[in-house]
């Protein structure tokens, strides 16, 4: 399921979760990415990831494309919540017009 999101899509989500392009260590670990991940992503074995080794991995697009997936959903429940008010506010409106 969460494969399927576009690369480009996904690279922009990435930069906006971790506010850079490049995830370091310290950042892996706060998105619970496992050390031995990190590392086995790290093809150039520099102090960070590239966007591209990211998405070069597997085991991390998948956990990213889950991310993302998860917080289109929190934004849809939101936005279906916030209508549900809405509709409800209007249908206590006309109660009380009609009183």
């Amino acid at each position: 399921m969460s494969t399927n999101i576009n690369a480009n899509v996904l690279k922009n989500f990435i930069v906006k979760t971790i506010g850079a392009d490049k995830l370091t260590q310290a950042q892996a670990q706060k998105y619970e990415i496992a050390g031995d991940k990190y590392v086995e992503a790290n093809k150039d074995e520099n102090a960070y990831l590239e966007l591209d080794e990211i998405l070069a991995d597997t085991d991390l697009y998948e956990q990213f494309a889950t991310m993302y997936v998860e917080e289109q959903d929190k934004a849809e429940e939101t936005a279906n919540e916030e209508k549900e008010k809405e509709e409800a506010a209007k249908v206590q409106d006309k109660g009380e017009s009609k009183a």
